[in-house]
């Protein structure tokens, strides 16, 4: 569904790898990019067995992987100006 961006849920038919499901379309568009499913399913199925998704724990620094469709990564504090909202108060 165009617009919705990151909303709560979006993730599970690339986490599980279903893109294809009847119910996923509305959320994942016609086209979704095979290759974010198979990154972030591996990354799952990787932490379920070993405890390690492949890429280093949060901590202090706040490096967070971020799945993108051309370049899955770690950064450091990616949004910290929205972060920063939210601990204001």
């Amino acid at each position: 569904m165009a617009g919705l961006g990151a909303c709560h849920s979006l993730e599970i038919p690339f986490v599980f790898d279903n893109l294809a499901a009847p119910d996923a379309e509305p959320a994942v568009g016609a086209d979704p990019p095979q290759q974010l499913a198979d990154r972030m399913h591996a990354a799952w199925i990787s932490f379920a067995r070993a405890g390690d998704p492949g890429w280093p724990a949060f901590g202090p620094s706040r490096p967070v992987m971020v799945f993108d469709t051309e370049d899955c990564a770690v950064r450091l504090d990616p949004r910290a100006d929205e972060r920063e909202i939210w601990s204001a108060g």
